[in-house]
């Protein structure tokens, strides 16, 4: 850590040398570039803010735009719809057909989902036919649920009106019975008065979904990216950022207000009714509807034209740019104090990295003599290794039948002793016969058990291939295969063991016939020996396939026991067997392995799976050998190796 530190500290204490040594050429050399970043950034900061906030306001004021005229249009179709019933009321009435009267409302609020209550009411404020609707169920309120609306300002300011004329309410609360209705039920409603023949005074008043308007308008400001609130002139939010902080004025929520959450924004709505405050875009709906609303207002509430507008933009893409041209501003600062700091390093800087440079070189020398030198004594601790175990197994696999022999031989030996004394005491006939039976026993076990040395002998010269003894020709892989056993070719089973060949003909190889004959004979007899431990039946495959242009895939699978997971990595290793006491030397596989990897230029892969073991393969194992039909070049002058 101290050596990665040290490189920054000389730069560090050859820059400030050369500052304290030479500070007016310094402050020469530093001057144009302080002077222009200083003067650039200024100028770059408010251009982008105005670039930024520009669009962004436009954007906010049309939103406010949008929805004051989304307003004014649904304002226009409550006050023509109103004024059609309260035409055809009358008229209705008139004819003494209040059943047809019935089915108009009925339809009118089939036909218009945002109105939920059409009625008419007489001169006193009483109302005399009332259809609601309530979660697309449309019903009458009978006779004894009738209310009387005398006093309520739509009625009162309705019966000052002409015919044709529709007053607007404020948006509200609904209330019914004197108490504001549950679940809370925002409500705008229109009222229009009519005459009847016998020169009484009537009402129609049609409800509109106040809750229906404002989701409206909120999620069409949402698809712009801002948020969409409504105030009422007082300062009470409909519209709020928290649910709970909206219709405070008839909730007893006299604190819920604009200017309690924000007195900056609530002062700015104060002092003009449109414009902008920070992140905010505010005006009411007369200002925003320029005019635009004809007689819609003329007859309204004046609360209704005095409603606010807020959008909010929940994230500004101010605080992006500011930050990226802060750390412009930050960059734009190293770079110039790197480079007035490299002017004045000049020479001391290039032989502190000439020096770094010779040191890192020293470094680099030193850890590859280390790497060396490790690499020399895993090399030997490896050689010694294997040839320790080499030699263990060695004596290990030989003692037995040699000890065998020996005592074979001694046993011989003792008998011709015994013979001798007969002889000398008179030898008979019996004693002849006992003597020659021993001795017969006696060679037969030593003559086996010198040949079973030889073998293993044999066996231990195969793990080190001469490829100088071995015959290269050309031949056709099927045949080869089968010639390997002569079990393969009869076809039947063996020990009730099937044997099963896929064997795709016409493959023609160039390589070694007699070690890929063995290979296949120690795999199948591998199998044999400890797949199918007992008299169970199975199954063992031997399938050669072509492998691309090249290469030839042979495989010796059975459906046997399998080989345990700790065993697996080990099968290859000389002398390590888990057979032993059935004959086994450990070696079969460990030749199989050199056979295909020396000599023939391939490789071999295994994979196993027991009953119960994790995994979807099939039980057993299967032996994979990957081989070139062309074997590589053997080379030109090679010893024969005993291991």
């Amino acid at each position: 850590m101290r050596r990665l530190w040290q490189a920054p500290r000389l730069r560090w204490q050859e820059a400030w040398a050369a500052l304290r040594a030479h500070p007016w050429r310094v402050t020469l050399i530093a001057a144009p570039w302080l002077l222009g970043l200083l003067t650039a950034l200024p100028v770059l900061w408010y251009e982008m803010d105005r670039a930024v906030r520009l669009p962004e306001r436009q954007a906010a004021h049309d939103v406010v735009d949008n929805a004051a005229q989304s307003m004014l249009r649904r304002l226009g179709r409550l006050r023509d719809d109103t004024r059609f019933l309260a035409f055809l009321t009358p008229r209705l009435l008139e004819t003494g057909s209040q059943a047809q009267l019935l089915d108009t409302y009925t339809s009118f609020l089939m036909a218009g989902r945002d109105y939920h209550k059409v009625r008419w009411m007489d001169a006193a404020g009483q109302e005399r036919l009332r259809v609601d609707q309530d979660a697309g169920s449309i019903h009458r309120v009978p006779g004894r649920a009738l209310q009387d609306k005398r006093g309520r300002p739509f009625f009162e300011n309705a019966l000052h009106l002409l015919p044709g004329q529709i007053h607007l309410s404020p948006l509200d609360l609904n209330v019914e019975n004197g108490r504001i209705e549950q679940p809370l039920r925002p409500t705008l409603r229109a009222s229009s008065p009519f005459m009847l023949a016998d020169g009484s005074t009537g009402v129609a008043v049609v409800n509109l979904h106040g809750n229906v308007l404002l989701e409206r308008l909120r999620e069409r400001a949402a698809q712009s990216g801002f948020s969409l609130y409504l105030v009422h002139p007082q300062g009470y939010w409909l519209l709020a950022p928290a649910p709970d902080d909206a219709w405070g004025w008839q909730l007893d929520r006299a604190d819920h207000t604009v200017a309690n959450f924000d007195p900056a924004l609530w002062a700015a709505m104060q002092r003009r009714p449109s414009g902008d405050w920070h992140d905010w875009s505010f005006s009411t709906l007369q200002a925003a509807w320029r005019g635009t609303e004809g007689d819609l207002l003329a007859h309204a509430d004046p609360t209704l034209g005095q409603l606010r507008l807020l959008v909010h933009r929940s994230r500004p893409p101010a605080a992006r740019w500011k930050a990226v041209l802060g750390g412009l501003a930050l960059l734009g600062g190293v770079l110039v104090l790197w480079v007035v700091l490299g002017q004045a390093r000049g020479l001391a800087r290039e032989l502190a990295y000439m020096q770094r440079l010779r040191d890192s070189n020293e470094a680099l020398a030193l850890a590859n003599e280390h790497l060396q030198a490790a690499q020399q004594e895993l090399a030997r601790a490896e050689r010694l290794s294997s040839l320790g175990l080499m030699v263990a197994g060695v004596a290990h696999e030989m003692n037995t039948p040699l000890a065998s022999a020996q005592l074979a031989l001694g046993t011989l030996r003792d008998g011709i002793a015994r013979l001798q004394v007969q002889v000398q005491a008179g030898l008979r006939r019996s004693e002849l016969d006992g003597f020659l039976a021993e001795a017969g026993g006696a060679c037969t076990l030593a003559d086996g058990e010198l040949r079973r040395t030889a073998a293993l002998v044999q066996r231990f010269k195969q793990v080190a291939v001469d490829r100088a003894s071995l015959e290269r020709r050309r031949f056709e892989l099927a045949e080869v295969l089968l010639d390997a056993d002569p079990r393969l070719r009869r076809g039947g089973p063996v020990d009730g063991i099937a044997l099963e060949l896929d064997l795709e003909p016409g493959i023609a190889m160039e390589t070694y016939p007699g070690p890929l004959e063995q290979v296949v004979a120690n795999l199948l007899n591998n199998a044999l020996l400890h797949a199918f431990p007992g008299d169970g039946e199975g199954r063992i495959r031997l399938s050669a396939r072509r492998d691309g242009d090249a290469w030839v895939r042979i495989e010796v699978a059975d459906d046997g026991g399998g080989i345990a997971p700790e065993h697996l990595p080990r099968i290859f290793e000389p002398f390590y067997t888990t057979a032993r006491n059935r004959g086994g030397t450990g070696l079969g596989l460990h030749i199989v392995h050199q056979i295909v990897t020396e000599v023939l230029g391939g490789r071999i892969e295994v994979r196993s799976r027991r009953v119960g073991d994790p995994g979807n393969g099939p039980v057993g194992t299967c032996f994979t050998l990957h081989i070139p039909r062309q074997a590589p070049e053997r080379p030109e002058t090679q010893s024969p190796e005993v291991s």
